[in-house]
């Protein structure tokens, strides 16, 4: 075993017992591995120092030295994001523990224990924080130990503490393949109360992951992780029983086991197998796949150095988090996978076949163009996404023209929409179904975050609004793209009306009206009864209004959302009229009577 494992223990008499490794070894063998042999662990003991008076040493000299450690940082991300599917564990505690303590009472609590609690000897943990020569000492101990190459740091209660700061002054040939606290009480305040002891610069280039894992019923956590104190860190929760706070407990549970048996046992992964007759992508498989090629080709518009290096590392977490979905895909055995996809898999993005007609293409260039590729994450590219659109056009096997008419539909209709002008292509349109409107987006709206359940199953039913599969269904195929772009919000109310609210009709009305005069623009038939649907939500809207006016304040946030909405739909229903998208029995004015073939009901939502 070339990884060795370093454990650092609390407070007490060190664990001369091994208790620790005894609960690892528990946890290791149940999942079916070998237990660890005490000679590939180190667990120095440090109790000694801790309990005397008069030891001190100056610190250690800090030996991280990484000028520009950005790229590690992104692989870092990449790493914990992987962590973050593998263990499957919420990063925020439920049911019964010290995280229902509001925050003030909790900090007063942790801090009384840390100063008075003696069943815990927290008197070593006060001498620890608040004694630099002490600390020193401490380190240069540690410091002097043989850590091999490669190790797995694991840190437990005050030793998670000193691992932390360990961190920084680790003999630079030392690599820390995964770092994991237990039962860390260091984002207790009352720990660096008038210190500068906290750890300044995490040492992305040396540690390769972190998690924190606590018990939400431990008081010495008080039932809350590490993030807010140290953005580094991962949190994970687990239920090992009300106060318990042992690192047998702890490193017994099968998460914190799982994540030291990848390091130890790292497993040669899951071989796909390749199906002996061709098998043909999906449309929503080919359009994640066309997701992805956008990105890359939005990246390549990106001007800002700094800029463009952070979109492609969110970029690669996301076609991480496809290749994963399509592993897990494989390995329940639901169906035999593509070769495109044995490509994704095998690092390669594989090319996207010319499959869809013109009319269908342009639906896909409008809401590639309003989508945000990387979302969660916000990252101004200025005008790289429409840049992008006409590449990807050619790529479908269309002429650059086809994707400039796209570009210039959405700008039209944005002009329409937005009395300002102009479209902050930096901060792209993301839509989701159902939630609260925030601000101005490129084409009027912005809505908040991903749908949830219910916001899911409406999208995933709402694709006949868009055709069949196509880039809705990609979005929606994926749950990790469920709130990458407008298209949510457009799948979902294409699918089942207003009940998702007036934000989502209109961001669907919004793609709609574009796609529409796209077409248009592109001498392709198109749908001449959209007005109608903008006039059936502007008469729900306004009910709306009408209803909330009787007793809501001029400044309700849902009234001011509602005349806005409103608003916004007029201004829709002026550009259907003035660009020639309109039925012909509206525009026909008043100089002959209507004939009544040309009002042919519309089904609406």
């Amino acid at each position: 075993m070339a990884v060795k494992v370093v454990f650092l223990h609390g407070i007490g008499d060190g664990d001369p017992r091994a208790g620790w490794l005894e609960g690892l070894n528990r946890g290791l063998t149940q999942a079916g591995h070998e237990p660890i042999d005490r000679t590939h662990t180190l667990a120095p003991r440090y109790s000694s120092i801790l309990s005397t008076d008069g030891n001190g040493a100056k610190m250690p000299p800090v030996t991280y030295r990484a000028k520009d450690d950005t790229k590690a940082r992104f692989e870092f991300a990449r790493r914990q994001a992987r962590i973050q599917r593998t263990v499957g564990l919420p990063s925020t505690p439920s049911g019964i523990g010290a995280h229902l303590i509001p925050e003030g009472p909790l900090n007063a609590a942790q801090g009384f224990a840390v100063e008075n609690v003696a069943a815990y000897d927290l008197t070593q943990v006060r001498r620890y924080v608040r004694n630099e020569p002490l600390r020193g000492e401490i380190l240069r101990h540690l410091l002097d130990q043989d850590y091999g190459d490669e190790i797995v740091l694991i840190g437990h209660s005050l030793g998670s503490v000193i691992a932390i700061d360990l961190l920084d002054h680790l003999p630079e040939t030392v690599h820390v393949r995964r770092f994991i606290t237990i039962g860390s009480p260091a984002a207790a305040p009352s720990l660096h109360e008038g210190s500068e002891r906290l750890l300044k610069r995490f040492p992305y280039a040396r540690v390769d992951d972190w998690s924190n894992i606590f018990n939400p019923a431990d008081v010495l956590t008080g039932g809350r992780g590490l993030p807010s104190t140290f953005p580094a860190a991962q949190d994970f929760a687990i239920d090992i029983g009300l106060f318990e706070h042992g690192a047998g407990a702890y490193l017994g549970h099968p998460a914190t086991a799982g994540l030291v048996a990848q390091i130890i046992y790292p497993s040669k992964g899951l071989v796909l197998s390749k199906p002996e007759v061709a098998v043909r992508l999906t449309d929503d498989q080919a359009s994640v796949l066309l997701l992805l090629h956008y990105g890359h080709a939005v990246a390549r518009h990106i001007k800002d150095q700094d800029a463009a290096a952070r979109y492609a590392g969110a970029l690669r977490l996301r076609q991480d988090q496809v290749i994963a979905e399509i592993e897990e895909l494989a390995a329940v055995g639901r169906q035999p996978l593509a070769a495109e996809l044995h490509q994704l898999v095998d690092g390669q993005l594989p090319m996207v076949t010319h499959r869809w007609e013109l009319h269908e293409v342009v639906s896909e260039l409008v809401v590639l163009a309003l989508t945000n590729v990387v979302d969660p994450y916000e990252i101004d590219v200025e005008r790289a996404p429409i840049q992008a659109i006409p590449d990807i056009a050619f790529l479908l096997g269309f002429s650059t023209d086809v994707g400039e008419k796209v570009v210039r539909a959405i700008e039209d209709v944005q002009r329409g929409l937005d009395r300002r002008g102009g479209v902050p292509w930096g901060r792209v349109l993301t839509a989701a179904a159902g939630l609260a409107l925030l601000a101005a987006g490129p084409v009027g709206l912005m809505v908040a975050a991903p749908a949830g359940a219910a916001g899911a199953a409406a999208i995933v039913g709402g694709l006949a609004g868009f055709g069949p599969g196509g880039m809705v269904g990609g979005l929606a195929m994926l749950g990790g793209f469920a709130g990458a772009g407008a298209a949510v919000a457009a799948a979902a109310v294409a699918g089942g009306g207003g009940e998702l609210g007036p934000e989502a009709d209109l961001n669907t009305l919004v793609l709609r009206v574009t796609v529409e005069h796209a077409r248009k623009m592109l001498d392709l038939p198109f749908d001449h009864n959209l007005w109608y649907q903008l006039a059936d939500a502007e008469t729900r809207v306004c009910a709306q209004v009408n209803r909330f006016e009787a007793f809501s304040g001029a400044k309700s946030p849902r009234l001011t959302m509602l005349r806005e909405i409103r608003d916004s739909l007029g201004r829709l229903m002026k550009f259907v009229i003035d660009n020639g998208l309109a039925p012909r029995a509206i525009t026909v004015g008043d100089e002959r009577p209507i004939d009544p073939d040309e009002l042919t009901p519309v089904a609406i939502g």
